[in-house]
């Protein structure tokens, strides 16, 4: 275990994992609790074609590069869900579905093209959609260290604005914020962390990261910024723990296990929930 545990390579990939863990439980509970729980499943969906059309034009698997790409498609897609809901009388959920949908066909579609084409340098795309932290590079491993620093400095210094613009647009406006900018930077910072994540969680599995954590919290009466520290110390902590059994157990992927024990807290604490409400309903009956 001693020196597994001062291993190079693990030492990163659990870095690496630990850092998407904290980032997407942090931007993604203000997401969730803004009833947008699906969002970043969208976003990572729809960042796929991106990818692609960044692999058929430039030719190149560069991490910077496919991060520019995706970047855009996804925001696209964030913009196309603010008009769908803002513009017509679909509801968000049905909004969601179909930019998921639609952008997720054509990413297979274009995924089915490249792959066909059998263009040098392009091996490993299949990673974007079930993810593969032990693959994690040095270029990737500075860019979600980045994006980490960036996303909690934004939260915190941000965290008032941020509590009125997503729960309380109209009082803000009144305060004079600007919503519409406010919402974009949130926007942003939240695709950027669906954009990095999805090549150590996976686009099929980047929602659990992103909306299981605060779940799990949301279980219990905590205020806000307690229940987003909690949910990205959680995340912290499966992350580290799905490097290690991803290690000692072969052929089986990081970002799974990952969400497979973030479903595993969700569990025990809505048990935990039931035998306190029990407790509780018990003491006042005596």
């Amino acid at each position: 275990m001693t020196s597994l545990l001062t291993n190079a390579n693990l030492l990163w990939v659990i870095f690496g994992t630990l850092l998407i863990g904290v980032s997407a439980a942090a931007i993604g509970g203000l997401a969730v609790l803004r009833a947008r729980a699906l969002i970043g499943d969208v976003l990572a969906h729809a960042a796929i074609p991106g990818v692609m059309i960044g692999v058929i034009l430039m030719g190149s698997l560069s991490p910077l590069l496919l991060v520019t790409f995706a970047l855009m498609t996804s925001l696209i897609a964030y913009y196309l869900i603010h008009q769908l809901t803002h513009r017509t009388k679909l509801r968000t959920d049905t909004a969601l579905a179909i930019i998921l949908a639609s952008f997720f066909a054509l990413g297979m579609l274009l995924l089915s093209y490249v792959q066909a084409q059998h263009w040098p340098n392009t091996a490993g795309l299949d990673r974007l959609l079930f993810g593969q932290a032990a693959a994690i590079t040095r270029v990737e491993l500075i860019q979600l260290l980045l994006l980490t620093l960036v996303t909690l400095v934004y939260l915190w210094i941000f965290f008032p604005r941020l509590k009125l613009v997503l729960f309380n647009p109209d009082y803000a406006r009144s305060l004079g914020i600007h919503v519409a900018r406010e919402e974009f930077i949130f926007a942003l910072v939240l695709v950027l962390v669906v954009v990095v994540g999805m090549h150590i969680v996976g686009a099929i599995l980047m929602a659990g990261a992103l909306l299981i954590p605060i779940t799990v919290m949301r279980i219990w009466p905590l205020g806000l910024g307690l229940m987003l520290t909690a949910a990205a110390t959680l995340a912290a902590i499966a992350a580290a723990s799905s490097t290690l059994l991803s290690l000692f157990i072969e052929q089986s992927p990081t970002g799974p296990w990952m969400i497979v024990i973030l479903g595993i807290f969700f569990i025990l604490s809505w048990l935990l929930h039931l035998v306190y409400q029990h407790h509780n309903r018990s003491r006042k009956h005596v």
